[in-house]
């Protein structure tokens, strides 16, 4: 009898582990954000960074999918372990200052004070870029020739390789290619009419 009660009672913990925990209400079933707590999400970050993120939600609305899709790129903008975080935020803005795209360029002037970036390193990227420190002055370089489509150095990219080793390299790679997805998004979608660079604050 002993022995049926405890069987008992290993079965019925066995269960409990493999029920599956039901989804909270901001999940789906498959465990992935409902739209109601994307479209919440964005609307937070519209709130927090006075960023306009309606081209976003209209995506989100036009097809979720294509949404979720998008949103599996967009860690690459924020993804840093090996560069330093000046380098990191250089690369943001300079990448954004050359998509054009003055909505994107505030945000990352946000972002960037709010991580602890100096103010006078983004007055100095944003006014007087040749007076950047070296290292930093191939970073934006490097970025800017990147999205322009320019000509690239190998020189400058050994130099960056030297400064921050092969995985900041890459860092910066993934990046400078995140960073493009927002304002290529907004042009693919027409709603690019915001983009034009005005008055940065920082």
């Amino acid at each position: 009898m002993r022995f049926l009660c405890l069987l008992l009672i290993a079965s019925v913990a066995m269960f409990a582990l493999a029920a599956p925990t039901p989804p909270t209400p901001a999940e789906s079933s498959e465990g992935l954000p409902t739209d109601d707590a994307i479209l919440a999400g964005l609307r937070d970050f519209r709130t927090a960074y006075d960023y306009d993120a309606g081209y976003l939600e209209k995506l989100l609305k036009a097809s979720p999918g294509a949404y979720r899709a998008f949103d599996g790129g967009q860690s690459m903008s924020i993804y840093r372990k090996a560069l330093p975080l000046d380098a990191h935020y250089v690369a943001r803005v300079a990448t954004m200052q050359v998509e054009d795209c003055g909505p994107c360029t505030q945000v990352n002037l946000r972002m960037a004070i709010e991580a602890g970036v100096e103010r006078s390193l983004l007055e100095t990227l944003l006014k007087n870029p040749d007076e950047l420190p070296k290292e930093l002055r191939g970073v934006r370089d490097h970025a800017r020739a990147v999205v322009g489509a320019e000509q690239l150095d190998p020189d400058r990219a050994e130099r960056l390789r030297a400064a921050y080793g092969d995985e900041g390299l890459a860092e910066l790679a993934i990046v400078i290619t995140g960073c493009r997805i927002y304002p290529t998004l907004k042009r693919a979608l027409l709603e690019n009419e915001s983009c034009i660079i005005g008055d940065l604050e920082y």
